[in-house]
């Protein structure tokens, strides 16, 4: 089934055409990703197909059983609410009665008068009517697979990590057949990530995306939309098979563009040799020459070839000596040691709030050790790539920026290169160059931020989550950058293939103060985790088969309420069948028999999930508590 269609869609803004009668269509089930460099216009295509921006041509057409559910790349929600308000706010009728039900549970633990049990009771009878026990358990399920804990903090109270989390979860419990997500894996770990991959592969909803993680990408579309300055490709199959068939098409227009040029040199030179008075030259070999002259020529993106900067680093870089930090009532980093080798490229990996940007703060200087030293090499110049975005004056051009923080030059062992030489290798084209901040996208501003780190010329690099906001063909970049780099790196990340490419050693938090080692690639870390994992839940699973289950009050009442409803129906249909056997030649009482037994089976398959949800609340209410 045909989900929305895409018809001749053109958009423009200021200056510049983000794509033009762009025709696209999505088919339930269908998992398409969008890819582009920042600014392209792949958010803005998004906004468009859920009818928050309109097109300045062409129409999107919507088939009456779309639904569509839509995360955005930025957080937008009330901070005063608390998570659960957050992620039931829908207005779908299932979705309220959850909350409704979810608020009265909770004055049940405290309140247990007359006329609360008669409204739980009533919540009861239209989560039944309604059939929304389906959207309950879905919603427990998330809690507990996005590690969702308190439900009861307010929004701004808690991390942009779990700030995330909690817009994703509200996404993913609404009734819809097309997910749209705009960069879904920012600020989330590595488990969370595995999770909605797992998620995505195997839901039936048709899915739209826009992702920098190229594992992710891969394992989940099966179609590509690239928009390319202002043009459009569409590619079957995913990340991998992208890259084998952009390359094939970009050979064969190299080969078109190189034989038009070679046209062109002979037909210029047949013009040139024809007597200046003669008239009759064959107007039809003209218009040839002229309309080669005219051609839209493809602008193929060039290999950024990166000279290595280079500044010397001397005989100690960076030397950490028991060092210890606590935060509050948490310890960070306890008594750690290590010291940094020259050329080192490292990864830091684990939970968000374990303390990997804490950790970056200590190295920088940016915050004291409680206990322990650090000890900085005289010739170690760091260069920080944080979270944080860029704080600048919006009417300054780009160029003069990079001036401004950074100088006109920086001195290599290979010569001199200039901040309109590495702009320019970072993808941005002369006249962005020259035009105000104020015009990037928020992915160009952050391209605009590295950009300026790197032409400080620094020898120990420190990137903290450099993949959030950054498009693929910039993190290509980057990673052909820092695999030249002379010097030393430090990255946080959770993108698995951007730190299989440039970390070659890991460090694991762990969240508790404790910090292990590892050699070797990100995703053989995980795979090595995901075994000791299996192990570690298959003891637990022993252990739980001895281990009575405490229930609260109020979910002890609501099983035996349930549990004696369900023993009543079965006795009902006990006795049904019973009449079957004895009613067996009267043709019409055997069909008023079969439709009791028809709504008792309905009734009972209500009862029974409603029963699997309460019996599974002692371990969801360990989420929540």
């Amino acid at each position: 089934m045909n989900l929305v269609s895409i018809s001749n869609l053109t958009k423009t803004i200021r200056d510049k055409t983000l794509f033009q009668d762009l025709n696209f269509g999505i088919n339930l089930g269908e998992k398409v990703g969008i890819i582009g460099v920042n600014g392209c216009g792949k958010s803005t295509l998004l906004k468009i197909i859920c009818k928050l921006e309109q097109p300045d041509l062409g129409q999107v057409i919507f088939n009456r059983e779309c639904k569509i559910s839509y995360l955005s790349q930025t957080t937008n929600f009330d901070s005063n609410q608390t998570i659960l308000e957050n992620i039931l706010q829908s207005e779908q009728q299932k979705i309220k009665l959850v909350k409704e039900y979810e608020q009265i549970c909770i004055k049940l633990e405290t309140d247990r008068s007359e006329k609360i049990e008669e409204k739980y009771s009533k919540l009861i009878s239209e989560m039944d009517r309604f059939n929304a026990w389906e959207i309950e358990t879905q919603f427990r399920s998330l809690l507990k697979e996005l590690g969702i804990s308190n439900l009861y903090l307010r929004m701004k109270e808690i991390s942009g990590g779990m700030q995330k989390k909690v817009e994703l979860a509200k996404v993913l419990l609404e009734e819809s057949n097309l997910l749209i997500l705009d960069e879904p894996t920012n600020h989330l770990d590595i488990n969370t990530i595995l999770w909605l991959e797992s998620y995505l592969i195997n839901t039936n909803k048709a899915v739209i995306l826009i992702t920098h993680d190229r594992y992710f990408l891969d394992s989940i579309v099966s179609k590509i939309l690239e928009i390319h300055q202002g043009k459009y490709f569409i590619y079957n199959g995913g990340y991998e098979e992208y890259l084998k068939k952009k390359s094939e098409r970009e050979i064969l227009e190299k080969q078109k563009e190189a034989k038009e040029k070679n046209f062109l040199k002979k037909e210029l030179e047949w013009l040139g040799r024809q007597p200046k008075a003669r008239g009759t030259k064959q107007q039809a070999r003209i218009e040839r020459i002229q309309a080669v002259l005219q051609r839209d020529r493809k602008e193929i993106q060039k290999e950024i070839e990166l000279s290595v900067i280079q500044k010397r680093q001397g005989k100690t870089i960076l030397e950490l000596h028991d060092i210890t930090k606590t935060l509050g009532d948490k310890t960070i980093i306890h008594k750690f040691s290590y010291t940094f080798k020259r050329s080192e490229r490292l990864g830091i990996v684990g939970a968000n709030g374990s303390g990997k940007t804490t950790f970056l703060n200590l190295l920088t200087g940016k915050l004291p050790v409680d206990s322990g030293y650090i000890k900085v090499g005289l010739n170690t110049q760091f260069g920080f790539f944080e979270q944080s975005g860029l704080e600048i004056q919006s009417h300054l051009k780009a160029i003069d920026y990079i001036k401004q923080q950074s100088g006109e030059y920086i001195q290599t062992e290979n010569g001199k290169i200039t901040a309109t030489q590495m702009l320019e290798r970072f993808l941005f084209t002369p006249s962005m160059q020259y035009s105000s901040i104020q015009k990037l996208s928020g992915g160009e501003k952050r391209r605009l931020q590295l950009v300026s780190i790197l032409m400080k010329n620094p020898n120990f690099l420190i990137l903290d989550e450099p993949t959030n906001d950054l498009d693929i063909s910039t993190l290509s970049i980057l990673e052909e950058f820092l695999l030249e780099f002379s010097g030393s790196v430090v990255i946080v990340s959770h993108d698995r293939y951007f730190m299989d490419r440039v970390a070659e050693s890991l460090l694991i938090f762990d969240g508790k103060g404790n910090i292990q080692s590892f050699v070797g690639l990100y995703s053989e870390y995980l795979e090595k985790s995901l075994q000791e994992g299996k192990k570690e839940k298959t003891s637990q699973t022993t252990v739980q088969k001895f281990t009575k289950n405490k229930t609260s009050y109020k979910t002890q009442k609501q099983i035996q309420e349930i549990e004696n409803e369900i023993e009543k129906l079965e006795n009902q249909q006990k006795e049904l069948h019973k009449l079957l056997e004895t009613n067996s030649s009267d043709f019409i009482k055997l069909k008023e028999i079969s439709h009791e037994l028809e709504i008792i089976q309905k009734n009972l398959n209500l009862k029974y999930q409603e029963w699997e949800v309460l019996t599974q609340l002692d371990e969801d209410s360990k989420i929540i508590s």
